[in-house]
């Protein structure tokens, strides 16, 4: 069976299920926690959204897998739970990548939470196509056609107006550590611990203090 342990951040970071770390510097938040069980309190804090989640069933497996996890549906069911979070929390703006094979169905759902709803042609990779939807109360005004996703999340804050930005599939922190280094706060959950240290080391090489608030 493979370990997946993504290098040895968690031993520097060994955040556990039931902790919330925060940066003392900015106050931004993270946590270990699975969508289907709902999320902290601390993410309604945020007032924009920007997200990678698993793309489609396989990935959604893998998802699971690779976090020592059971798995807990397919695409449709991490889909409307990942929804559920987007109108808890209630953003302004939120941000989605997705690729081609349930951009329709992704585009019905968070349509139904935002009046104004964009998508663009981007690439991971820096070669594989895939999409960046946006959710707001009216158009953006910039265009994300041919950016790549290493990129997006840079291109998207600084874009919009917000102070505190969040992220329901944090893996190793691209979201965070973008917010971080524009000078933002960002909350963010993340189902396997692993990959959330691997976030929370990032933000630390860039010059984050990290203090553990609740257990």
């Amino acid at each position: 069976m493979v370990d997946w342990r993504y290098g040895d951040s968690w031993e520097r970071h060994p955040i556990a299920a039931g902790e919330i770390w925060t940066e003392t510097g900015t106050g931004s938040a993270v946590a270990v926690a699975d969508l289907f069980d709902g999320l902290p309190a601390f993410m309604t804090q945020a007032d924009m959204i920007y997200v990678d989640p698993p793309w489609n069933t396989g990935n959604v497996g893998s998802f699971y897998t690779k976090a020592g996890t059971a798995r807990r549906g397919d695409f449709d069911d991490l889909l409307a739970a990942l929804l559920d979070g987007v109108a808890t929390i209630q953003a302004s703006v939120c941000y989605m990548e997705m690729g081609r094979q349930n951009l329709g169905k992704t585009l019905d759902a968070l349509g139904r939470l935002y009046p104004t709803i964009q998508y663009w042609l981007i690439t991971y990779y820096r070669r594989n196509p895939s999409y960046l939807i946006r959710g707001g109360p009216r158009p953006a005004t910039a265009d994300f056609t041919g950016s790549d996703d290493m990129d997006t999340p840079r291109l998207a804050m600084q874009s919009e107006m917000f102070t505190c930005v969040a992220d329901l599939c944090m893996g190793r922190g691209l979201t965070a550590t973008t917010a971080y280094q524009l000078g933002k706060r960002f909350v963010g959950t993340e189902l396997n611990p692993r990959r959330l240290a691997c976030a929370i080391d990032k933000v630390a090489q860039l010059g984050g203090d990290w203090c553990i608030t609740q257990r």
